[in-house]
C-alpha cells in the first residue's frame, strides 16, 4: 500500500476536530443575512473540501452537527415563548 492510499484510507475515517463541530452546530444555515454571509462561505467550502478529499466520516459528522444544531435553536425558541408565556410577556 502506498504513502497516498495511506492518506486516502485515513481521510475517510477522520473525524471532525472540535472546533469545525462546534462551527457546524452553533451555525447550522445558510443564510445570507447579516451573518449569513460568513457562514455560508465556510460552510460550503467545508462541505466542497470534505467532498474533493474523501472526509466521508467529516461528511456525515458534520450534516449531523447541523441537525442537532437546528434542533438546539428550535428547543431555545420553544423555551423562550413558554417562558414569555408563563411570565406574561406576551
Amino acid at each position: 500500500m502506498t504513502e497516498e492510499e495511506k492518506n486516502k484510507e485515513r481521510r475517510k475515517i477522520a473525524s471532525l476536530t472540535t472546533e469545525e463541530y462546534l462551527t457546524f452546530f452553533f451555525f447550522p444555515y445558510n443564510d445570507t443575512g447579516r451573518l449569513g454571509s460568513f457562514t455560508k462561505s465556510y460552510n460550503q467550502s467545508e462541505d466542497e473540501r470534505f467532498a474533493k478529499h474523501g472526509f466521508e466520516t467529516k461528511i456525515k459528522q458534520a450534516k449531523s452537527a447541523r441537525k442537532l444544531g437546528f434542533l438546539f435553536y428550535a428547543i431555545m425558541v420553544f423555551i423562550l415563548i413558554v417562558l414569555a408565556k408563563y411570565l406574561d410577556f406576551i
